[in-house]
């Protein structure tokens, strides 16, 4: 199982949270609220990590961020 660092803020355009992890650009998730914007990024993460490791490329390593964060676990 890999561990990465997720990044969620408040989007003011659109209202509600999205959610990013800095180790791995592109991968996002929103939502209305904070735990489902983490539910989304870590979903859009373990599909991500499970194409790399089915195609045999280097996994991501985190790169801590700076700011608010949760850490989330992907099984792959």
């Amino acid at each position: 199982m890999k561990r990465f660092v997720a990044v969620v803020f408040e989007d003011p355009e659109d209202g509600g949270y999205v959610a990013r992890v800095p180790a791995v650009p592109g991968v996002a998730g929103q939502g209305e609220t904070e735990e489902e914007a983490y539910r989304d990024v870590g979903e859009a993460l373990r599909v991500l990590l499970e194409y790399l490791e089915e195609e045999g490329l280097d996994l991501p390593e985190d790169i801590p961020p700076e700011g608010r964060f949760k850490e989330i676990e992907v099984a792959v």
